[in-house]
């Protein structure tokens, strides 16, 4: 089940159908990325329905939740998974724009999301539990883009905690790609030691495991995402197949025979769309093997 995470959202909830009418029900919901828990309470209305208001971290992180909802003899009466995510475009603005309803919008937004996180990764904004290994250098890659850094540990020790200056203190860097200690280093190793070098200590012990509580992602949706989501709706809504014939190499009227060109399954289907997204392709991050 997926909740939008509109601009004009101020609480995040969930409705579900229950067993029973004017009955009081538990909501107990996990995080599957920070391993938290929360529950809420609610009572069904006379279509059975109860709406169900989820944690307030939620109106900025996107999540993959984990529920169970128990009546008031605590029986299991409902299992869900819960996906709370932001669109990748204005939803009002669009469904203008096509001249269509709420719910086409809502449901062509997905289908253009999910093609464009086919083709690139995710946009969403998480907080999250972070296993890294060190390699000997000087700083730490991440596989994804790092946003705040509040809490991490070396071997089960913790070595920095965000606005405690009682511990090292550790920067993100400047492309989001990695941590770097604050202070200045004079001879700063950026690979791994050699002869030469030997002698000189490196920040990320090798082999030592790294564990980080973080924010990933993007905390607003870039504006080339945007208009390649915008793009990929109008496709969806329009029914617009015309982008196919680039990869036509062939064409036998007699039979209605098409020949495409080799590779004319990669990409999103538009060529304009897989032109604003390459730059998020392949990204590559040093030090990651």
């Amino acid at each position: 089940m997926e909740i939008l995470r509109l601009p004009e959202t101020t609480s995040i909830f969930i409705d579900l159908v229950m067993p029973s009418a004017s009955s009081q029900y538990v909501i107990q919901y996990e995080d599957l990325s920070t391993g938290e828990s929360f529950s809420a309470s609610a009572t069904s209305n006379s279509s059975k329905v109860a709406r169900f208001t989820l944690n307030s971290k939620y109106l900025v992180y996107s999540v993959n939740l984990f529920a169970n909802v128990y009546n008031s003899s605590s029986n299991l009466v409902l299992s869900t998974g819960i996906d709370i995510v932001k669109p990748y475009c204005d939803l009002t603005t669009v469904r203008t724009k096509l001249g269509i309803t709420n719910g086409q919008a809502i449901e062509a937004e997905k289908v253009a999301r999910r093609i464009i996180e086919a083709e690139v990764g995710s946009f969403q904004f998480v907080r999250k539990l972070k296993e890294v290994i060190g390699m000997g250098i000087d700083y730490l890659p991440i596989d994804e883009r790092i946003v705040i850094l509040y809490q991490m540990w070396e071997n089960n020790e913790v070595i920095y905690i965000k606005d405690d200056d009682s511990y090292d203190q550790y920067n993100i860097s400047t492309d989001k790609s990695s941590i770097v200690l604050q202070d200045e280093i004079q001879n700063k190793v950026e690979y791994t030691k050699v002869w030469r070098d030997r002698n000189y200590a490196v920040t990320f012990a090798p082999g030592s495991d790294y564990l980080l509580d973080a924010s990933f992602g993007y905390q607003v949706i870039p504006s080339d995402i945007e208009e390649a989501c915008e793009m990929l709706m109008q496709d969806l809504v329009q029914g617009n197949t015309r982008y196919f014939s680039r990869n036509i190499t062939e064409f036998d009227n007699k039979e209605f025979k098409i020949k495409f060109a080799a590779g004319s399954s990669a990409g999103t289907g538009n060529l304009i769309v897989d032109k604003l997204i390459i730059r998020y392709k392949n990204r590559i991050r040093p030090g990651v093997i």
